[in-house]
């Protein structure tokens, strides 16, 4: 590490300008020993997104593993220092298949470090079989509320846990019906209530073509958001056409009527996955914090349908589909460092 980099961890608070909105990282922990993504990022074309605790091997494969308390509580250290308030991290329920709940040593090393203090968290579930048996839904909502419970889930609208939910189009099959699926997430919200937690701010992870899907009212979600809001054109494109789809989604949820949570991409780019359709240039540094803060002036004028008043940025982990901002071996923590000094010095 270098001097430069652990002064900044070592002076960075997690104060923020009271006009800026607050600025949450989605966390997809699939990077456990032995997970089937690390190769993705072996070929030497991809060797610069390895974040700070890859190894390459000499054989050439590349180790990528963060599933271990002094890596998490390096993640956190970094994260405060970059000025991020929150991670949602996705859940997957244990039955959902096996080994799946090995995606969920992220959330459970947080809530074991010392300095969870210094980052809050949320949740972001995922419709369909993500959720667990339908048949054992009260039993799932009520872990839930056992995390609402924790002093560091992330609370917007003044008391209200934030909650995120992606893949919503698989909500109505998973419960059986439009009722069955309302009745779910009203119990969530009963059970919460009756904790002392509150009425959960559940977003809606929707593409923009789901705006007037059935689920959204059939479940009531509060606001509409995404969890990556990339374009639909194949091929190349710069990272300023991913901006500006960006702020299309949130033009279109506002146009529907609904609340808005943004979303911000850090980036898109699947190729080490080989995905099909559009990948975009990596943005900079500067040009990824000047998207963030386009963000932040966007809630600014449109607060009526932005109470929550925060960003969610695509991603902090997501390394190998091509959005992060965990620092890497190759680029540090500079994209960290660029969106805590757009912050810090955010005027309206």
């Amino acid at each position: 590490m270098s001097i430069a980099l652990l002064l900044f961890l070592i002076s960075a608070g997690t104060e923020r300008p009271a006009e800026c909105p607050i600025i949450g990282a989605i966390r997809w922990d699939g990077w456990f020993p032995g997970n089937p993504w690390e190769k993705n990022l072996a070929p030497k074309e991809w060797r610069y997104r390895l974040p700070f605790y890859g190894k390459i091997a000499e054989d050439g494969s590349c180790q990528v593993c963060s599933d271990s308390q002094e890596t998490m509580d390096r993640e956190i250290a970094h994260a405060k220092a970059g000025g991020i308030a929150y991670w949602a991290f996705c859940y997957y329920h244990p039955k959902s298949w096996p080994q799946a709940d090995a995606y969920n040593y992220g959330w459970r090393r947080y809530l074991k470090s010392e300095r969870k203090k210094d980052v809050n968290f949320c949740l972001l579930l995922q419709g369909g079989s993500h959720l667990g048996p339908a048949a054992e839904w009260a039993a799932t909502a009520g872990e839930f509320v056992g995390l609402f419970k924790e002093p560091t889930y992330q609370r917007v609208c003044g008391d209200r846990p934030l909650l995120y939910v992606f893949a919503c189009e698989h909500l109505i099959p998973h419960f059986g019906s439009p009722e069955a699926a309302g009745k779910a997430f009203a119990l969530l919200r009963e059970e919460s209530r009756k904790a002392g937690t509150g009425d959960p701010y559940i977003v809606a992870q929707i593409w923009t073509h789901q705006i007037q899907a059935d689920f959204l009212d059939a479940i009531r979600f509060d606001a509409l958001g995404a969890y990556s809001a990339q374009g639909g054109k194949g091929g190349k494109q710069s990272y300023a056409d991913l901006i500006e789809s960006n702020r299309s989604y949130w033009e279109r949820y506002k146009a529907s009527g609904r609340e808005v949570a943004p979303t911000v991409n850090a980036g898109w780019d699947g190729r080490p996955r080989n995905y099909d359709g559009p990948w975009y240039e990596q943005g900079t540094p500067r040009e990824i914090a000047a998207a963030v803060k386009g963000a932040f002036d966007w809630i600014r004028a449109n607060e009526a349908v932005s109470p929550a008043r925060t960003v969610l940025v695509y991603a902090w982990n997501e390394h190998d589909e091509g959005g992060w901002l965990c620092p890497t071996l190759e680029e540090g923590a500079a994209r960290l460092e660029a969106i805590r000094a757009m912050r810090d010095a955010y005027k309206p």
